[in-house]
């Protein structure tokens, strides 16, 4: 194996009750028997798990040249669920997170007063965060980027509802939220970190080969079943959105942005306070948002034209924007200017779905359209987001080669994320390109690293102990909708996490 294709070789310990940082060589028995990714991670937080860690961590081919390499993984004990959780990182931050110097982060104990992380150079420092705490997400933001005097800054951090340890609060990716439903961001607030800043300038070594592979898998997935298509709302026509939603949400639309290396453009920026036709850089400083999140825009869509105001605040305040929508339906609220007050209610101290009388799963907010037995299996297991569809998108469960049945069928959505995440490789790019199979995310990997061991089977094998090991640690809370209750679900989630 070449380390060195793959990682920095560094694991960081920051020590939150002492301030302190130390980093750690990252060892290759380590990857050896885990591969990377969320496995590493829980292995990670298994080792300090009596301190409530959170592990942020970047795949085998997290910032490679293999398509969709942009992904890392979160991963914590969820405050609302009670399960060991892993929160795919979809935007810059793990590439950035990689090339400061450093492939996994260990988080521990809690700060006695508010703090954040800076990352750069293969430095980290620890430094107090009393100018930002109380600030939004957008101002956290621009005042960090302002103070390291660099744009290009990427940030996990947290709003006022993660600071005041609503279930709400989720950790965001610089501006645009993230797939946290978990309220991994009311951990954060407990821990009073208020933000981990990166800036990396390093690189990789790339083998023979490499490169020529990236590109024939890149032209097929363009060539492939995302072929004419773009854009989020096309993924949520494609998952089964009501038309009249999309219809006055796309009226907004200016432009449509890949996350980093991936191939379809799933994040749609909407324009708010300017024509979306506008094709010059405009003045004002808040024209519109980025939509990143299937889940939460779907869980929004009844708002209609109101959506991208309201989605904007949530992403302020640092919100979980699916438990939102569900809560504001539920309340009757109709319109954006309604929605300010109840925004204002879901960020505050103790604020969870279930004290104010919403269905959920385990606390959680439900992926909004469907109800299939292989949705309500794959979300009861409550070990991966299902902010992303619970199903592949542009193509039938065969196309992608999952099995028949609904266990089957769920079986192979946890390991198909399991994969991505240990990889690296997005999620949610997984979901859209049939092309993107396990066997070419292997055979790239085995090539990347010049580790001719790992083969599918590995991959598999280390998918499926993934989700093993993280179903057997949960410390369950919470329940299910009363319609998913019963003795047969019981039976097929255990048979789903156990593996055949």
């Amino acid at each position: 194996m070449e380390r060195g294709n793959v990682y920095m070789g560094r694991i960081l310990r920051v020590d939150l009750n002492e301030g302190s940082c130390d980093a750690d060589e990252l060892p290759e028995g380590l990857i050896e028997e885990h591969v990377g990714g969320a496995a590493i991670n829980l292995a990670l937080y298994e080792r300090f798990k009596d301190r409530d860690p959170v592990v942020v961590g970047t795949g085998l081919l997290t910032g490679t040249l293999a398509p969709a390499s942009c992904a890392g993984t979160l991963t914590g004990r969820s405050p609302v669920t009670g399960r060991v959780c892993h929160v795919p990182l979809l935007w810059q931050t793990a590439v950035e997170l990689k090339y400061s110097g450093f492939d996994f982060i260990v988080i521990l104990g809690e700060s006695p007063k508010p703090v954040r992380l800076w990352l750069h150079d293969e430095l980290a420092e620890l430094a107090p965060a009393g100018d930002v705490w109380g600030k939004d997400v957008w101002e956290t933001v621009d005042k960090l980027r302002f103070e390291h005097g660099d744009d290009y800054v990427q940030l996990l951090t947290i709003g006022p509802a993660g600071e005041k340890g609503s279930l709400l609060g989720q950790v965001s990716e610089s501006y645009w939220g993230s797939r946290d439903i978990f309220g991994l961001g009311a951990l954060l607030g407990r821990k009073r970190l208020k933000a981990v800043a990166m800036r990396g300038l390093g690189s990789l070594e790339v083998s023979d080969g490499f490169f020529e592979a990236c590109v024939a898998l890149k032209d097929a997935i363009a060539s492939g079943r995302i072929a004419g298509k773009q854009g989020l709302l096309s993924i949520l026509q494609a998952t089964g959105a009501a038309p009249e939603g999309l219809q006055a949400v796309e009226a907004r639309v200016h432009r449509n942005a890949a996350s980093l290396s991936c191939v379809y453009p799933y994040n749609t920026f909407a324009m708010i306070e300017q024509d979306p036709k506008l094709l010059k850089e405009t003045p004002h400083p808040e024209p519109g948002l980025l939509m990143t999140d299937p889940a939460g825009v779907a869980s929004l869509l009844f708002l209609k034209e109101g959506l991208p105001a309201v989605l904007r605040r949530i992403n302020r305040l640092g919100l979980e924007p699916t438990a939102c929508g569900a809560a504001l339906a539920r309340r009757g609220v109709t319109s954006a200017a309604e929605a300010e007050s109840a925004l204002a209610a879901f960020a505050a101290e103790g604020f969870s779905l279930e004290a104010d009388g919403v269905e959920s799963v385990y606390g959680a907010a439900p992926w909004p359209f469907s109800a299939s037995p292989e949705a309500r299996l794959l979300q009861a297991a409550s070990i991966f987001s299902h902010s992303l569809p619970p199903q592949p998108v542009f193509g039938s469960w065969e196309e992608f080669g999952a099995p028949a049945g609904a266990e089957g069928r769920a079986r192979w959505w946890l390991e198909r994320q399991a994969c991505c995440l240990i990889l690296g490789i997005c999620p949610l790019s997984a979901l859209l390109s049939p092309e993107l199979s396990l066997e070419q995310m292997a055979g790239l990997a085995a090539k990347a690293s010049q580790w001719e061991a790992l083969t599918p089977d590995l991959l598999r094998e280390k998918a499926r102990e993934l989700v093993r090991q993280s179903a057997a640690l949960a410390e369950p809370r919470g329940s299910l909708p009363s319609a998913w209750q019963g003795a047969d679900l019981e039976t097929s989630l255990k048979a789903i996490v156990q593996g055949p």
